[in-house]
């Protein structure tokens, strides 16, 4: 059986099939002392460029960022992807999820 951590970076890189990350971290609990991984501004931007590639579809990265928004095992670089993530999550409140807008987080995260 993997590790926490191990369950984490393959969420944060969306490296395998999602319902199947998180049903293997529904094995532990939710609520965690610290963080055990921080997602910083490269990683994050990474998994947009996928999106952009057409690896990942936009479906894909509004259940990725649900799948990781709130997760008290996660930490955030910089606030600003937090912010991100609620963004992506919740695209019925906060907008369509575009290439284009994709593209223009990246140039932020990466100014």
């Amino acid at each position: 059986m993997r590790n926490r951590k191990d369950i984490l970076t393959d969420l944060v890189f969306l490296r395998s099939n999602l319902f199947e990350l998180q049903n293997e971290l529904s094995e532990y609990p939710w609520d965690i002392g610290e963080p055990s991984l921080t997602i910083n501004k490269l990683d994050f931007s990474n998994v947009l460029k996928r999106c952009i590639r057409g690896e990942v579809n936009f479906e894909d990265i509004v259940n990725w960022a649900n799948a990781i928004e709130c997760r008290d095992d996660l930490d955030f670089e910089v606030e600003e992807i937090q912010e991100i993530v609620f963004e992506l999550a919740n695209p019925e409140i906060n907008g369509e999820i575009t290439k284009e807008r994709l593209q223009e987080i990246i140039d932020e995260l990466e100014a």
